[in-house]
């Protein structure tokens, strides 16, 4: 990156090329803040060089938008979103594959932001579309089925969540391999609806599986890790095994401490919830 810049300047596309690859390698490991600022970076110079609706300032925008929404800031990742989809909507056409995932990430970022008649609105129309141009088995409707089960879940309807989120699996399993990052997180997402019907015992075992493979494949400071562990602690304390439950949830806020930081909504829900664990512990002690 040092040399590109120096032969052809800080914005020329192939510096930006650069910069935005060693930005995706410190998102991938946990790096969110370093991400952010060369993002940041190589926004500005496509803008500058390249204008607000060439494909690759769309997919700085896109880039950037991932990092906040993974640190929280889902208005401001919504914002960029909304630009990257209205511009996608214009130069590409509203069924083009990059209108498609853009439509995606938007109805994902709306769910987060607790607008889930509007994510449920974008997420069938992505679903619908993606489903008779790219296929059942292309990564974005992969991904919008995914999103359209937590949008599902969100509202109550567990059975046509669980339903969408095995042919999710299944897929990932056939297609990407067992231990792959995306069939974790469809193993995961299946683990909570499973948990939300009652299925505590077919919960665990998938939430076991995903937490052994996380830690050996990912390490034990992955935010997909810590989620797993966060999400694996619930279902050992609703099991009954408060201990294991305490000591899992401690070793997740370590993590997301060192990782995301104190102030990241993710951090602070796990504190939130090791405190209410073990106050509940210490009430069932005897004398407690």
């Amino acid at each position: 990156m040092e040399v590109s810049a120096q032969v052809l300047g800080e914005k020329h596309p192939a510096t930006l090329e650069s910069i935005n690859n060693l930005a995706e390698i410190l998102r991938a490991q946990g790096d969110h803040a370093g991400a952010q600022r060369l993002q940041m970076q190589v926004l500005e110079g496509s803008t500058h060089m390249l204008g607000e609706e060439h494909p690759h300032t769309l997919r700085s925008m896109n880039n950037l938008a991932l990092t906040l929404s993974i640190q929280g800031d889902h208005a401001g990742a919504r914002r960029l979103q909304e630009r990257v989809l209205e511009a996608n909507r214009r130069v590409l056409g509203e069924e083009h594959p990059q209108t498609l995932a853009a439509m995606n990430n938007l109805a994902a970022t709306l769910k987060e932001l607790g607008d889930q008649e509007g994510a449920g609105r974008l997420q069938e129309r992505v679903l619908e579309v993606s489903r008779r141009v790219l296929g059942e088995e292309h990564p974005t409707t992969q991904s919008s089925m995914n999103n359209l089960a937590e949008i599902l879940k969100a509202q109550g309807n567990h059975a046509g969540a669980q339903g969408l989120q095995e042919r999710v699996l299944d897929v990932s399993r056939r297609v990407l391999g067992e231990e792959h990052p995306d069939t974790l997180t469809a193993m995961n997402n299946m683990a909570g609806t499973l948990r939300a019907q009652g299925d505590f015992d077919g919960a665990r075992r998938l939430g076991e599986r995903v937490l052994e493979v996380s830690r050996r494949v990912l390490g034990d400071e992955h935010p997909d890790t810590l989620t797993a562990m966060n999400n694996m602690a619930v279902l050992l304390f609703e099991a009954g095994d408060r201990e294991g439950a305490i000591r899992l949830l401690r070793e997740c806020l370590l993590g997301r401490r060192n990782v995301l930081g104190d102030t990241h909504p993710y951090t602070a829900g796990t504190a939130e919830l090791l405190q209410r664990l073990e106050a509940q512990s210490k009430d069932s002690q005897p004398g407690g």
